[in-house]
């Protein structure tokens, strides 16, 4: 699924990152990610206006998404 995403977090000393985003149909979604990538996206999404977006396979996303 394609995420457009608006916000990455990490906790302190965590290895997973929640990101947030509006997917193909605007309905919000929480997915989950190895820390790393996830602090790269939060990175590019904190030095750009432009969308981003993500490829989030369905096991990544949190339950009520």
């Amino acid at each position: 699924m394609r995420v457009q995403v608006y916000r990455v977090s990490i906790p302190p000393l965590s290895t997973i990152g929640y990101g947030e985003g509006l997917d193909q149909d605007d309905r919000r979604v929480t997915f989950v990610g190895d820390h790393r990538p996830m602090r790269d996206l939060g990175r590019v999404l904190s030095n750009t206006t432009n969308p981003i977006y993500a490829e989030v396979a369905p096991w990544q996303l949190t339950e009520g998404s």
